[in-house]
């Protein structure tokens, strides 16, 4: 089944959040495809009641169980709020909170005991890929992440390629440039972590994305997926992504 993401970033009251899904809630189309909405924190409570038919994640976790960490939120708590999923260092979480690696690693690793899905997203920036450092880029933040967690591989991965070049830009890769990076972070999973671990993993494209550009991506056999910014907020938009995605 594909996996169609809404992360809403910094976007949407509480009404506005509740205006979103029911524009959505009564479509067919959500029985076919895994359809995942990142709404801002405050509003999670407020949707938990209303996504019975899609999943609910949110945009960030705290790594630790639980303690003196003012302002973070852990994994128990976001499942208590009614989350299945986390986004795991997004390319503005490390930009604006200068996350990195290991601390993906620790975060991914709370979310699986927590029984929640990672989606950890990758990407590499216009320099790297103008220097020719695209590929090694992806690598590494693919082997450090599983190097970490190498005794805690239990859990299910989603790991979503969004090449900060193309995020906001209006440009997305193209479906080709997207199947290449699927197609090394699925043989990294491989190498690393074994048959099993790479079976688990779902691998989505995200940036710059619209219903144009849908069918293109999912003819990819590597791509399983979409994690969609700004298209994601309007729900019209978003709907014409889903019918797209479905009768690929």
């Amino acid at each position: 089944m594909p996996i169609l993401a809404a992360n809403w970033k910094m976007y949407k009251t509480i009404a506005e959040a509740q205006a979103w899904l029911d524009a959505v809630a009564d479509r067919p189309a959500l029985e076919r495809a895994e359809v995942v909405v990142f709404p801002p924190l405050t509003t999670l409570h407020a949707l938990r009641g209303r996504c019975q038919r899609l999943g609910l994640g949110a945009q960030d976790v705290g790594w630790a169980e639980q303690g003196a960490f003012t302002g973070m939120v852990s994994a128990a708590q976001l499942r208590d709020a009614g989350c299945g999923y986390a986004l795991v260092a997004h390319s503005e979480r490390r930009r604006y909170a200068c996350e990195d690696d290991q601390a993906a690693a620790r975060k991914i690793a709370a979310l699986w005991q927590a029984g929640l899905t990672p989606v950890y997203c990758v990407g590499e920036d216009a320099a790297e890929r103008e220097a020719g450092l695209g590929e090694a880029r992806l690598q590494t933040q693919v082997e450090t992440v599983l190097t970490a967690l190498s005794n805690e591989l239990g859990g299910r991965l989603v790991i979503a390629y969004e090449p900060v070049w193309a995020i906001g830009s209006g440009a997305p890769a193209t479906p080709a440039q997207a199947s290449d990076a699927a197609a090394l972070i699925r043989k990294t999973v491989l190498s690393r972590c074994g048959a099993a671990a790479a079976a688990r993993l779902s691998l989505l494209y995200g940036g710059s994305t619209s219903p144009e550009t849908v069918r293109g991506f999912m003819a990819e056999p590597l791509i399983d997926g979409l994690l969609v910014g700004s298209a994601s907020l309007d729900p019209n938009s978003f709907l014409a992504m889903l019918e797209v995605m479905v009768d690929a």
